[in-house]
């Protein structure tokens, strides 16, 4: 076999490197995920903890952003008036936007209203 002459399979070269370079992207830690997974987490402890007013503190910042599951819980807050004035027009406006992305639990909701 002559090694100076171009290989016979360059796509498969490449296709090669891409699938490696892909891969590793995959694999790789979405640090904005670990982040709003921190926060929801950091969320979900203070409600049981019935600190409302602090939930809506760490959510409104995610919600605002587009975050779905922080919309709903902001929705619910609203709704029944944890940590926030009772609100069914907040609690509608953040329902819809989360039930807009698909959630399920404001979609379910907005299905009981």
């Amino acid at each position: 076999m002559n090694f100076t002459q171009t290989p016979r399979h360059p796509f498969l070269i490449i296709s090669l490197f891409c699938l490696a370079l892909l891969t590793g992207c995959a694999t790789s830690p979405d640090p904005a995920f670990d982040e709003t997974t921190a926060i929801l987490n950091e969320a979900h402890i203070a409600y049981n903890a019935k600190q409302y007013k602090k939930v809506f503190e760490l959510l409104f910042p995610l919600a605002a952003n587009g975050n779905d599951k922080a919309q709903y819980a902001l929705g619910y807050l609203f709704y029944n008036g944890l940590g926030v004035q009772k609100s069914d027009r907040q609690a509608m406006h953040w329902i819809q936007l989360s039930a807009a992305q698909g959630n399920r639990k404001a979609i379910q909701a907005l299905k009981s209203e």
